[in-house]
């Protein structure tokens, strides 16, 4: 190998912000919802054939088919 090529600062300065950048994506992806949450209210949600049920970190909501709230129960 040319030894020119190992030692090129450019090239350098590209595989390092690669690896950086690569590395701060994986972490985002892994921490990223714990640290930013979700821009969704919901938390949670079950879809049955007749009534769906949403849970989020007030209240468990169940709604019938046309989404009319039917029971609405507060966490405390």
């Amino acid at each position: 190998m040319n030894k020119n090529l190992l030692r090129n600062p450019n090239r350098r300065k590209l595989l390092k912000f690669l690896l950086i950048g690569s590395g701060i994506l994986v972490l985002g992806k892994i921490f990223g919802s714990r640290l930013f949450g979700s821009s969704n209210d919901f938390e949670k949600e079950w879809n049955f054939e007749n009534f769906r049920i949403t849970e989020d970190k007030k209240e468990l909501i169940i709604h019938d088919k046309s989404g009319e709230e039917i029971l609405i129960i507060e966490k405390k």
